[in-house]
């Protein structure tokens, strides 16, 4: 374990940092509640392989689902529009499934948009980089005037040796 203060390496067992003297213990604990544990990492990988599991799943019942939906209103424009019995229960069921299937994408977006919200880094977009590569414009500089500009006289030392 490095030391926090002066980088020094110190055993897991010191108490106090060899180097400067600094408490080691706080920063122990400290770095203990920061690591995963086993458990908890077999936790997260569980808990991603599921996650992974769930939208595979998901996204086999939108396709089943689409498929279901398309199949089911051309049975309708086919069968019953086009033949003219029960037209307007056709168009009331085809408009349901349409409003329906936009209602889930709306809901869909909304939830998307909350998660980007409560965490904004992980899209992954960084602020672009400052260019600190250009120079400052030259701008005439005046030296700040001092308090006690003007107001020190020179002191003279006596010449201790004789002049011949």
């Amino acid at each position: 374990m490095f030391c926090p203060n002066c980088g020094a390496n110190n055993s897991t067992e010191q108490k106090f940092c060899r180097a400067c003297g600094l408490n080691l213990e706080k920063s122990a604990e400290s770095l203990v509640k920061q690591m995963p544990s086993a458990q908890s990492a077999n936790l997260l990988r569980r808990e991603k392989a599921i996650e992974r599991f769930g939208n595979f799943a998901l996204g086999g019942l939108g396709v089943v689902g689409i498929v279901g939906i398309a199949t089911l209103s051309w049975f309708l424009v086919t069968k019953v529009l086009l033949t003219g019995t029960n037209v307007f229960a056709a168009i009331l069921l085809i408009s349901f499934f349409v409003f329906a299937i936009l209602s889930l994408v709306f809901v869909i977006l909304n939830e998307s948009l909350k998660e980007k919200k409560a965490n904004p880094m992980l899209g992954g977009e960084l602020n672009e980089a400052k260019n600190t590569g250009k120079l400052l414009e030259d701008k005439p500089f005046e030296p700040v005037p001092s308090v006690v500009e003007n107001s020190t006289e020179l002191l003279y030392a006596k010449n201790k040796t004789q002049k011949l």
